[in-house]
């Protein structure tokens, strides 16, 4: 028989069924017996390690990892309510009283993305915001807008993902004088915004 191995990352272990008994029966139930131990203790030892590996990984695909400013912090994940939820917002260093943001909603819609992207303009008109470009590109909605909110000049991107009933929506604000500036980043950010 062959040995079997097992490897995972940095950590091996190995399994050998090549063992030769010998001596009389009674050694030879001994040793056996030993045999059988060791080979329980190698496959216990592999779901130990199997068990951290799972609870590891788990912990780190629920953490937010900011590796230039130095911290990691575990996310939330609640459920999303039928009123809807805003599960994230990330701000960049305020500029003039204001900090250029993202945020990400989670807004229960039924229709389809063509019907939001018609809804959406048509409020946007309703207060004053001006929409500079809009797509739709599958089942997201782009769009690109300014205007007035708070007594603030702002500049918006957003990117709308429509599935099953909810719609997904992503935005990047800043202010308009500071849009040139912050807009490379914030579009990375929008644009990087996908649905697991």
């Amino acid at each position: 028989m062959t040995p079997t191995a097992m490897q995972f990352g940095l950590v091996s272990l190995s399994l050998n069924s090549d063992i030769t008994i010998t001596g009389s029966r009674r050694e030879k139930a001994r040793a056996t017996a030993a045999s059988a131990i060791i080979h329980t203790e190698k496959i216990m030892n592999l779901l130990k390690l199997i068990t951290l590996l799972t609870v590891f990984l788990s912990i780190q695909a629920t953490a937010l990892d900011f590796p230039k400013s130095g911290f990691t912090i575990p996310a939330f994940d609640g459920e999303t309510s039928a009123a809807g939820s805003q599960p994230l917002t990330m701000m960049i260093p305020a500029v003039n009283g204001f900090s250029s943001n993202v945020n990400v909603q989670i807004q229960a819609y039924p229709s389809t993305i063509e019907d939001y992207k018609v809804l959406s303009e048509a409020q946007f008109k309703q207060m004053g915001i001006q929409a500079l470009t809009s797509k739709i590109q599958g089942d997201s909605y782009f769009i690109e807008y300014e205007g007035v909110m708070n007594g603030h000049s702002l500049h918006f991107y957003s990117k709308a993902i429509k599935k099953g009933g909810l719609i997904y929506l992503a935005t990047a604000t800043a202010l308009s004088t500071s849009w040139s500036s912050d807009k490379a980043q914030l579009i990375k950010v929008i644009d990087g915004f996908n649905l697991l």
